[in-house]
């Protein structure tokens, strides 16, 4: 499926030499991202959700993609927990472990391998991504300090409810939710205004992707280089294959969401794990190096996945 990677991977390394030349500079890379995630990728993500017939739609999608993904993770947190690391830490290395690029990397990539409609059924688990797993981690973390006496009751419901409301006004999972709701109430998208959201949508995929070419510059590769593959082995490996068993023998999925599913869980590990570890302050170059790595073995594993899975 070369014809479906090398565009994405083309355009990565773009973004990754734009960056290394200083074609732009830092604050340009800011401007662009502000604009894509303020603009481009909004209007992409409403229209594919305003134009889905929920009729017919899967919305089993995102209980297949979410059960299993917070089985490993929990699973993996308690490994590595009884490999004494802090709660933080585990946290946070088991999270990476489910936590997938599914924006900058998996939207252009479904997109051009299954259609809008594969596409609406990765905007189902994109809608609930950062929501489910990053409010389930924070409250882990969270609960674990107040149990610790780190943090009074007060303090650990305001941090989950301003990580939910952060999560919902999001300018990636906001308009999902809005395209729903048009979709829902019969609405139907006038020509011009369709043809406009179509345009301004189609750079958002090509943004995305230079964008995170761009950001692997920042990260370094060499730090924590055994973790960091340990990381790439459960994202790249271990998620998809039991996304896979279980949305083909637990759920039964239809072959086009089980392919879709099961490629979103092989995508490389998102960067807002590091956004995650920041705000801990906690695991940073591991993080960057899990995500870098990661982001090149997915060269290696989508590739095949695309070519074995039917539904495209």
């Amino acid at each position: 499926m070369s014809e479906v990677l090398a565009p994405v991977f083309l355009l990565i390394l773009t973004g990754f030499a734009i960056a290394r030349l200083r074609v732009i500079d830092e604050l340009g890379v800011k401007a662009l991202s502000s604009l894509s995630f303020a603009v481009f990728l909004p209007a992409l993500l409403f229209r594919a959700m305003a134009r889905t017939d929920f009729s017919s739609f899967p919305l089993i999608a995102p209980l297949a993609y979410f059960a299993p993904g917070v089985v490993v993770f929990l699973a993996s947190f308690a490994f590595l927990r009884r490999r004494n690391l802090p709660i933080r830490d585990a946290v946070i290395l088991g999270l990476s472990g489910v936590f997938a690029n599914t924006v900058m990397v998996g939207i252009p990539l479904v997109k051009l391998a299954f259609g809008e409609q594969g596409l609406a059924v990765l905007l189902s688990v994109i809608a609930l991504h950062a929501l489910v797993l990053m409010t389930l981690a924070t409250a882990m973390i969270e609960a674990a300090e107040r149990l610790t006496g780190g943090r009074g009751n007060a303090g650990w419901i305001k941090t989950l409810g301003d990580v939910a409301r952060i999560a919902i006004a999001h300018p990636v999972i906001l308009p999902i939710f809005a395209g729903i709701l048009f979709s829902l109430a019969g609405g139907i998208l006038p020509e011009p205004v369709d043809r406009t959201l179509a345009m301004v949508g189609s750079a958002a995929p090509t943004l995305c992707l230079i964008l995170l070419g761009a950001s692997l510059t920042r990260f370094e590769p060499h730090a924590q280089l055994a973790t960091a593959l340990a990381m790439t082995l459960m994202k790249s490996l271990v998620h998809p294959l039991v996304i896979y068993i279980a949305g083909r023998w637990l759920f039964k999925l239809d072959a086009l969401t089980l392919a879709v599913l099961t490629v979103t869980a092989s995508l490389p590990i998102g960067a807002n794990i590091y956004l995650l570890g920041r705000r801990y302050g906690t695991k940073l170059e591991t993080i960057s190096a899990g995500v870098t790595i990661s982001t090149l073995a997915s060269g290696i594993v989508v590739g095949p996945l695309l070519g074995l899975l039917p539904g495209h």
